[in-house]
C-alpha cells in the first residue's frame, strides 16, 4: 500500500492513481503512474501528489503537499534550501535577515512578505518542524489561494507527513493573521 493510500484512509479521504502506463524510450522500457490523495485535517483541505516513474531510468517526480486556503490572500512567499552562492550573498546582506534564527538562516533561503516571515521565523513550532529538512514551500502566484510544501527526499511515513502538515498549518495561520 503506497504511503497516500495510508494518508487517505486515516484521514477518510479520497483517493485516486492512474493505471500503470508502460512505453518504450531509446533508453529501455519506462513505466508511470500518477497518484493523488485529498484529505481535509481540522477543517483545511490538502491534496497530496506523486508521479511514479520506474523502468530503465528509476526516478520520481517528488510529493507535492498542496494547503488549500479558504480564501485569496495577497501574499507571496518561498522558502528553499540554501546554495553555497546563497551563503555568501548573506553574508554580505546580513542585516536583510538578522531577525531570522541562525539555525535556520543557515539552512534556508526567504523570499516573499517580511512581515509573514518575521511572523514564521518567530513561531518555535515551525522552525522545530523544518529544522534539517530538506524542503520546498511557496504560494504559487499573487494572489494566492494554495502553499505548496515539496520534500526534497520524499516523505518516511505518516508521521513525517503529519509533520509536514504541521508546517503548512502554521504557515496558514499566520498568512491569515497578517492580512
Amino acid at each position: 500500500m503506497s504511503i497516500i493510500q495510508e494518508l487517505t484512509e486515516k484521514y477518510n479521504g479520497l483517493y485516486s492513481e492512474t493505471p500503470v502506463i508502460n512505453f518504450n524510450g531509446p533508453t529501455g522500457k519506462y513505466s508511470s503512474q500518477h497518484k493523488n490523495g485529498i484529505i481535509e485535517i481540522n477543517g483545511t483541505k490538502i491534496s497530496v501528489n506523486l508521479s511514479d516513474v520506474g523502468g530503465a531510468m528509476y526516478g520520481t517526480e517528488p510529493f507535492r503537499i498542496t494547503l488549500h486556503l479558504d480564501k485569496t490572500y495577497d501574499t507571496a512567499f518561498k522558502l528553499y534550501p540554501k546554495t553555497f552562492w546563497n551563503k555568501c550573498l548573506d553574508y554580505l546582506n546580513i542585516n536583510q535577515t538578522h531577525f531570522i534564527p541562525r539555525n535556520i538562516r543557515n539552512q534556508f533561503l526567504f523570499r516573499g512578505n517580511k512581515d509573514l516571515i518575521k511572523k514564521l521565523t518567530s513561531d518555535k513550532i515551525f522552525i522545530e518542524n523544518i529544522n534539517n529538512e530538506h524542503i520546498y514551500i511557496q504560494t504559487i502566484g499573487k494572489p494566492t489561494n494554495i502553499i505548496v510544501l515539496t520534500p526534497a527526499h520524499g516523505i518516511n511515513d505518516v508521521i513525517h507527513f503529519e509533520k509536514f502538515v504541521t508546517v503548512l498549518k502554521q504557515f496558514e495561520n499566520k498568512i491569515k493573521n497578517c492580512s
